[in-house]
């Protein structure tokens, strides 16, 4: 009996067709098997500030005492940047 192996891939449904990315790895021939699973930011839409508010009360965040200033003072780059002539 041959072992059965996986492999994702991402495709985009256009009529009756799949439409795939990148390069298919398997025979001619080969039967495949679909599984059709929804995007996984539809799934999530409108939920950043309830799993905002799990992420903070999981891991205690207020009680850190972090000092975000010193935290994040070299992340960006506080430089003017290039002239911009109108």
């Amino acid at each position: 009996m041959k072992e059965e192996s996986n492999m994702q891939i991402k495709a985009i449904k256009r009529g009756q067709t799949l439409e795939t990315w990148g390069n298919l790895d398997i025979p001619d021939g080969q039967v495949v098997s679909i599984e059709i699973l929804e995007p996984r930011i539809s799934q999530e839409k409108g939920k950043f500030g309830d799993s905002l508010e799990d992420f903070r009360s999981k891991y205690n965040i207020a009680e850190l005492d972090l000092d975000i200033e010193a935290i994040f003072t070299d992340v960006r780059n506080k430089s003017l940047g290039r002239e911009v002539v109108l």
